[in-house]
């Protein structure tokens, strides 16, 4: 606790946003936490995803105040992959939903991160606000990503150094839009070989450069656990965020559909190339 205080306050004093370390965590600070708004919010969210008829989708949400995190993150702080599946309720009737796959930091260990499976109206508890963001790849490229969900391949592809500016060039660190990238990587092109894996990504893929000031930069891994530069060999930071997967995919047409859901509508987007 006293680490996350001190750099928080070392933040403030620099007139900088708040700690971008926490950005991917899914126990973030938020202002939204009622059951009465995030059920009724994520049922909303599976139904549009059921009647555009998607298995898979990109899905994210706003865990943190957008105007706290550092320039270039854009409005979304985590990133998981939703997949349409039978699932047996508590009282063991089949049902049907969507399950979300996560990389997320461990709690209490927050240089390290899991994967865990979990459902939308966790996925969108103690968030900042109810808004989201959607990709909703082509059905091909969702067949490919449901194949590498149901291998060895995606835990295979997991890092669990965790570093919320994780370099997605490199395998030091990863953070969960990192981890994203990666197995659309490997269900694109069909493969499990990190390094053809790393090439694919310089070759076609862009990240998100991140603005932090230069003192940020350098004490911001003494005070804050999962905050590493390290893997960006004294570069930018670049890491990546849903806007560049969203860009990514819809740059080279895998993308059925991008998507922006609130509770008051659906909007769909059309992405900056």
């Amino acid at each position: 606790m006293m680490k996350r205080i001190l750099f928080a306050c070392g933040l403030m004093l620099l007139g900088l946003a708040a700690a971008p370390a926490n950005a991917q965590m899914s126990s973030a600070a938020s202002a939204i936490e009622t059951p009465e708004r995030v059920i009724p919010f994520a049922k909303k969210v599976e139904r549009e995803l059921g009647q555009r008829g998607a298995l898979v989708a990109i899905v994210s949400r706003m865990g943190r105040d957008p105007k706290q995190m550092p320039d270039g993150i854009g409005d979304y702080t985590h990133v998981g992959i939703w997949v349409y599946s039978e699932m047996t309720a508590a009282d063991g009737r089949k049902v049907n939903g969507y399950a979300v796959y996560n990389l997320y930091q461990v709690a209490g260990d927050e240089g390290r991160s899991e994967l865990k499976q979990d459902f939308p109206a966790e996925f969108f508890a103690s968030v900042f606000d109810l808004k989201t963001g959607i990709v909703i790849p082509t059905p091909e490229v969702q067949a490919e990503i449901l194949r590498v969900l149901n291998s060895k391949t995606y835990a295979d592809l997991h890092v669990p150094a965790y570093s919320v500016v994780a370099n997605p060039y490199d395998w030091q660190y990863q953070n969960c839009t990192n981890f994203v990238m990666s197995v659309l990587v490997a269900a694109i092109y069909g493969t499990d070989d990190r390094a053809e894996i790393t090439q694919h990504l310089r070759a076609h893929y862009e990240p998100q450069t991140v603005k932090l000031s230069g003192i940020t930069r350098a004490v911001g891994s003494i005070f804050v656990d999962g905050f590493a530069t390290a893997d960006h060999k004294g570069g930018p930071l670049k890491t990546s965020t849903f806007d560049s997967i969203a860009r990514f995919l819809t740059t080279y047409g895998m993308a059925q559909a991008v998507l922006e859901v609130t509770e008051e509508g659906v909007v769909e987007k059309q992405v900056a190339l």
